[in-house]
């Protein structure tokens, strides 16, 4: 308890009352909401339809920062230095959330500088081919690599990337040898199988369906459990005959580790709010993602699992950027 004087007066207020005083009238001025990746990309697209509805029902400004740079890590630090008041937050991905063990040191400890404030939204990812390729379905793409290892060349965002990483995962799973080749960015990377200069991608659906439509680009399969509202016609990676395999992107926001649970509190029960109207609901589900609400005790929970398994695919490719 806390001894208050006031007007000659002496009260007890409790601890935990101070501690909620914080978010009664959060905010109150404008909040930087920071984003680890360029505009136009699904964490720019995101921050941006979210931080839209926060100004409309909060009424103050949520102001989109483009913090780019080092796979999101410039980003982070810049965030997890932070004051601890609400008025700086981060639009992260698996991305940027995992590319500080690429590093032999970071000024920031991605699980304990942090405190998770909501789960945004959970992109399924797919395996595409350049048309050039033989192969019409996974089955066919695998034993043509079996039969001409390291003659395929696979595009990613960047060594350590997610792209990097689930394709080094299902390689691995496959006992597949296809060369990475490195670009610096998910545009380029697409641009670049798109074009045959590389021929295999991992990619979201929301990126490359569209050129898979228009026959730039192959499907095989998409990595989730069930089948994608957006793209229903392509099969699960164990309809296509792995099992086993499943890998998302997931995309949320973050506060300094600090920031005191009644604002967290309140940002996830606004963002909840926002996530929940239609047409953010149809944005989301345009890209194949989905919005599954949790607390920011349940998103932790989940967050420390998840990290543990790309880091462990970080460790195996001995994944490095530095």
């Amino acid at each position: 308890m806390l001894k208050i004087i006031t007007g000659g007066l002496v009260g007890l207020i409790s601890t935990a009352t101070l501690a909620q005083a914080p978010a009664v009238n959060y905010p109150v001025k404008t909040v930087r909401f920071v984003v680890a990746f360029p505009p136009g990309g699904p964490t720019d697209l995101l921050a941006r339809l979210i931080g839209q509805k926060l100004a409309e029902n909060l009424a103050q400004p949520f102001v989109i920062e483009n913090v780019v740079g080092a796979t999101g890590t410039i980003a982070h630090g810049q965030v997890a230095k932070a004051v601890p008041d609400g008025y700086t937050i981060l639009m992260a991905s698996t991305s940027s959330h995992v590319a500080a063990y690429l590093y032999k040191s970071m000024p920031y400890d991605p699980l304990k500088d942090f405190a998770p404030v909501i789960n945004v939204a959970t992109l399924p990812m797919a395996l595409f081919v350049h048309p050039s390729v033989p192969a019409n379905n996974l089955q066919e793409f695998i034993a043509l690599v079996k039969a001409k290892p390291d003659a395929l060349n696979f595009a990613s965002p960047g060594s350590g990337s997610a792209g990097h990483l689930v394709m080094e995962r299902f390689l691995r799973q496959v006992e597949l040898k296809v060369t990475h080749v490195p670009f610096k960015g998910a545009a380029p990377a697409s641009t670049a199988t798109i074009a045959g200069q590389t021929q295999v991608l991992f990619d979201t659906i929301s990126t490359s369906w569209p050129h898979v439509r228009a026959g730039k680009l192959r499907a095989l399969a998409v990595t989730t459990a069930q089948r994608s509202p957006a793209a229903p016609e392509m099969p699960t990676m164990a309809e296509a005959g792995v099992s086993g395999f499943e890998a998302s992107l997931w995309f949320a926001v973050f506060a300094p580790g600090a920031t005191p649970a009644p604002i967290v509190a309140k940002l996830n029960a606004e963002i909840s709010k926002a996530l929940a109207m239609p047409d953010i609901q149809a944005r989301i589900a345009a890209t194949g993602g989905e919005f599954i609400a949790k607390t920011p005790q349940q998103f932790a929970a989940a967050l420390g699992p998840d990290t543990e398994t790309w880091v462990e695919v970080i460790r195996e490719t001995g994944a490095r950027v530095d």
